[in-house]
C-alpha cells in the first residue's frame, strides 16, 4: 500500500511539473516577464544587467538587504514604498535561488 501512495505522489508531482506554465522572458533584460518587471527595468537594470540579478538569489530578507545596499553604497535613489515592495516581491518570487548564467548570449 505504501508503494501505491508513493507512486501516486510521484505521478502527481510529475504531472504538475509537466503542466507548469513557463513564464515568458523579457527580451531586453532576460528576466521573467511578470508583475514588477517594469519596476526592475526602471530602477535596477539602469545600472546593471539582468544577469547580475539572476546570479544572486535569496528570500525577501536577502533582496531587502540588496536593495538597501544599492541605495546606501551605490547611489540607488529612494524608492516609493509600493515600488520597493513590488521589487522585493518580484525578486524573491522569481529569483529566490542563484542561477548559473552562460557567458554566451542566447
Amino acid at each position: 500500500m505504501k508503494k501505491l501512495y508513493i507512486a501516486i505522489a510521484v505521478s502527481l508531482i510529475t504531472l504538475s511539473l509537466l503542466n507548469a506554465k513557463k513564464l515568458p522572458v523579457d527580451r531586453v533584460t532576460g528576466l521573467i516577464n511578470d508583475t514588477g518587471i517594469e519596476d526592475i527595468k526602471e530602477n535596477c537594470t539602469v545600472c546593471h544587467t539582468g544577469r547580475f540579478i539572476v546570479v544572486n538569489g535569496g528570500n525577501k530578507k536577502f533582496w531587502m538587504y540588496k536593495v538597501r545596499l544599492m541605495q546606501y553604497a551605490y547611489g540607488l535613489w529612494r524608492l516609493k514604498p509600493k515600488v520597493k515592495k513590488r521589487i522585493i516581491y518580484y525578486l524573491s518570487k522569481h529569483y529566490s535561488k542563484k542561477h548559473n548564467v552562460s557567458l554566451e548570449e542566447n
